[in-house]
């Protein structure tokens, strides 16, 4: 199998070095701003993460922990329809004009029953379904290159408080799923928060971390977890669920008995249709592999050991007009790092790095790659790079970092910030 692109791209430096310092518009209308919240019509329970999209727009946010949302779309958006999807559960359209003016819309969501129809394999070996998925990607995504604009967060906590937290909106090229031109991002406007302690002589940097978040398109890059025909894993159809109003299959794959390699295990789901990869979650095999540290780290002190304990992924992809698209990815990494010559090595700090990205605007007219001085590269740390982009009169009253806040919630709270621009 072919060495994991997305091992070596996110990657941490740990160096001796004097500690960085503290560091606490886009032009665009904002005509309406939408609220409501989602619920569960069967348990009346609130929705966390719940897909809310404006039809014609492309223009989406995602529902808090509460089930709340809140998105601001421009005027022309008023005779739109407002598309509610979650996982399980029926898709809801709505009329945006129902929501203007009105902040509580409780919107209840009906769990939805699969009717299989022809559909007649819901379990047993999936290896088939998983090759056909993947043989098909040229046919069930986007054929043509376009622009995305993203939200991006990325965070270093050490034990249980955040010493580096860096939000910024990127513009995103996203070449053609028939080609092997990579995809390319920059930095529009970023922040960043730091709270290091003098007394505390590392000093960790997050290296590619806005790379790697791209390169978890694994319908653009399937080769990083699957290798080329997925030949090192065993595929298990475990049932069917729906999705966008859709039934898809959940595949559970396992790497083979008698690899050897850092592997990956995890879900697939794919549209039943189409067998296009709707969403993955999946986790790299690194718990108790001494060797899983030279993956993740890329220079460090010789005394320092560090251990990997895990190393979570997700990827989804929302559909639109019989096409797919990359909408969100999130990497979650844990580890334990002990010094030898300090008490015995019998005392260990934790350490968890992530990022997320989330797709909040997506168009193909007048797409251009970036000028190779402006894209951000696999080696660029973005704490670092964020400097040169701060403005603070783009993030107005949302001028505070807030570190548990999820990124549902700040889209939420930038969301007319965070869709096309009319400078493009």
């Amino acid at each position: 199998m072919k060495k994991y692109i997305i091992i070596n791209l996110l990657s941490l430096l740990f160096c001796v070095l004097p500690l960085l310092g503290n560091e606490n518009d886009v032009l665009q209308a904002q005509p309406y701003t939408l609220r409501g919240r989602v619920l569960a019509s069967d348990t009346r329970n609130p929705l966390p993460n719940a897909s809310v999209t404006v039809g014609n727009l492309n223009v989406s946010s995602v529902t808090n922990q509460e089930g709340y949302f809140m998105l601001r779309v421009p005027a022309s958006a008023r005779n739109s329809k407002l598309i509610i999807r979650y996982l399980g559960y029926e898709n809801m359209e709505i009329p945006v004009i129902t929501f203007i003016d009105k902040p509580n819309n409780h919107i209840m969501l009906i769990p939805s029953s699969i009717q299989l129809g022809a559909i007649e394999v819901v379990s047993g070996d999936g290896r088939e379904l998983m090759r056909e998925a993947l043989s098909r990607i040229s046919q069930n995504y986007s054929i043509h290159p376009n622009t995305m604009v993203a939200f991006y967060r990325e965070s270093i906590k050490k034990n249980a408080n955040y010493i580096s937290l860096v939000e910024a909106v990127l513009d995103v090229y996203k070449s053609s799923y028939r080609s092997y031109e990579n995809d390319q991002a920059k930095i529009y406007i970023g922040r960043k928060a730091t709270d290091i302690s003098p007394r505390d002589t590392v000093l960790m940097k997050f290296q590619g971390g806005i790379s790697t978040a791209l390169m978890l398109d694994v319908a653009k890059n399937p080769e990083i977890v699957f290798g080329e025909q997925g030949d090192d894993y065993i595929f298990n159809i475990e049932r069917m669920i729906n999705i966008n109003n859709k039934p898809h299959y959940e595949i559970n794959f396992l790497p083979q008995d008698g690899v050897k390699e850092i592997v990956f295990r995890g879900k697939v789901y794919l549209d039943a249709a189409s067998l296009a990869i709707a969403r993955m979650e999946f986790n790299m095999n690194v718990e108790g592999r001494k060797d899983a540290a030279n993956i993740f780290i890329r220079r460090k002190p010789a005394k320092m050991k560090v251990d990997i304990e895990e190393a979570c992924y997700v990827a989804d992809y929302i559909e639109n007009n019989g096409k797919w698209f990359f909408n969100y990815s999130s990497i979650e990494v844990k580890f334990k790092v002990r010094w030898t010559n300090r008490f015995f090595g019998l005392f260990a700090t934790n350490y968890t790095i992530g990022s997320e990205m989330a797709i909040t605007d997506r168009y193909q007219e007048s797409v251009n790659k970036f000028p190779r001085n402006e894209r951000i590269r696999s080696t660029d740390v973005i704490a670092e790079k964020v400097e040169y982009f701060q403005d603070p009169e783009f993030w107005g009253e949302y001028n505070v970092i807030e570190p548990d806040q999820k990124i549902n919630a700040a889209i939420k709270r930038l969301s007319g910030k965070l869709i096309r621009r009319t400078d493009k």
